[in-house]
């Protein structure tokens, strides 16, 4: 499983579901590279193994929270 897939896991299925599929890859990767620019410890921590509970809790808050703000500036929620 690549960093990516680690991190779109925790993202709400609700929140994907609602996206189209023509634009779901575009969404996630540019959810993931904005985390690798902006949050490059937590990322990094996904990237090099087995994050603890609290890591993929902060990560799971973090990753909603951006698709939440996008997809109301979208009109999606």
């Amino acid at each position: 499983m690549t960093t990516n897939e680690k991190i779109i896991a925790l993202v709400k299925p609700e929140y994907l579901e609602k996206i189209p599929e023509k634009f779901r890859q575009h969404a996630t990767e540019g959810t993931c590279n904005l985390i690798a620019r902006e949050h490059t410890d937590l990322y990094k921590v996904f990237e090099e193994g087995e994050p603890t509970a609290e890591q993929k809790q902060e990560m799971a808050d973090l990753v909603n929270g951006i698709f939440e703000q996008r997809m109301k500036r979208h009109n999606m929620l």
